[in-house]
């Protein structure tokens, strides 16, 4: 098939679907990084859009990573020549639950709207957990939900390990810190006899090489779709600390430990019980989130497409 696909590039996990769509489709990337990274850039951006009439003529179906007010125009175009048009939800389109710390589109009157129009026009949404495609049906309930998982490198589950020690916590932007439950993780170690570290945005392999000395990995977000970190943490053995909310005790099952969003005391005695865990039943569950079975259930949506 002749893909569309629309996403933010300099994202390693949308730039990671592009990549796993391409290798059995022909995709026209367009890349949204380079044009609407902020408000004063929509006006130009408009005008790019509108030039890419062409490509959507000429695609079998238009792939759009996250539905906001930059999906609009794609969406448009695909109606108007009639093809069908699958959007990734990211979560922050949908979440309403964020007034606490200010985090969602559905906190805003008109781009809340915006995220809700975009799911009633797509012919497909896709989401990672089932905890999110419950929140699509709350803000589109004739929204058509897919589940499908993100995917890792599952040769991660085989790599041989040094001695683990300390614990790590999340892989972010200091902007998200308290999204990612940061402040809880830096007051639940305090005292703790483990090494830790805090891991901002950076290299990839900086990230898989930490993950491999730790033994425990700690994701205490207000709230997760899925996360690729957690699982490549798994992979690595890391015993996961994570958040009873949303999709992350759906992503570690049975391997680690839910705590509690915000309680110090609760997530200081789960590192504790997690330090003397091991991390081979995580490796396992690891590999569950396999690239060949992203891929699969990609192709299964665009055939039925």
């Amino acid at each position: 098939m002749r893909i569309l696909f629309v996403g933010y590039l300099n994202s390693p996990f949308i730039k990671q679907d592009l990549d796993l769509i391409s290798s059995d489709h022909e995709v026209h990337p367009f890349d949204l990084s380079k044009r609407a990274t902020s408000f004063k850039q929509v006006p130009r951006y408009f005008i790019d859009t509108l030039r890419e009439w062409r490509h959507v003529l000429n695609t079998d179906a238009v792939w759009i990573w996250f539905a906001d007010y930059p999906a609009i125009p794609f969406i448009l175009w695909a109606k108007l020549f009639r093809k069908p048009a699958v959007v990734n939800i990211g979560g922050f389109e949908i979440y309403p639950y964020g007034k606490d710390i200010g985090y969602g589109n559905q906190l805003s009157i008109i781009r809340g709207a915006a995220s809700r129009w975009i799911l009633r026009q797509a012919d497909r949404i896709i989401v990672q957990s089932h905890a999110y495609a419950y929140l699509t049906e709350l803000a589109c309930p004739s929204a058509q939900v897919t589940i499908i998982p993100p995917f890792i490198d599952t040769t991660l589950c085989d790599v041989a390990l040094p001695n683990k020690r300390g614990t790590l916590t999340a892989y972010c932007m200091r902007s998200s810190f308290t999204l990612k439950g940061v402040p809880t993780f830096l007051k639940a170690v305090m005292g703790l006899p483990y090494d830790f570290t805090v891991m901002e945005h950076g290299p990839h392999d900086d990230l898989i090489a930490e993950l491999k000395q730790s033994k425990v990995y700690c994701q205490l977000s207000y709230t997760e779709q899925c996360n690729n970190t957690v699982i490549e943490a798994m992979a690595c053995g890391c015993v996961p600390v994570v958040t009873d909310r949303d999709g992350l005790p759906e992503e570690v099952g049975s391997t680690g430990l839910t705590v509690p969003y915000g309680d110090v005391e609760a997530t200081r005695e789960a590192i504790r019980t997690a330090m003397a865990m091991d991390g081979g039943s995580c490796r396992e569950r690891a590999r569950q989130f396999s690239r060949d079975r992203k891929r699969k259930k990609i192709n299964e949506v665009l055939n039925s497409l």
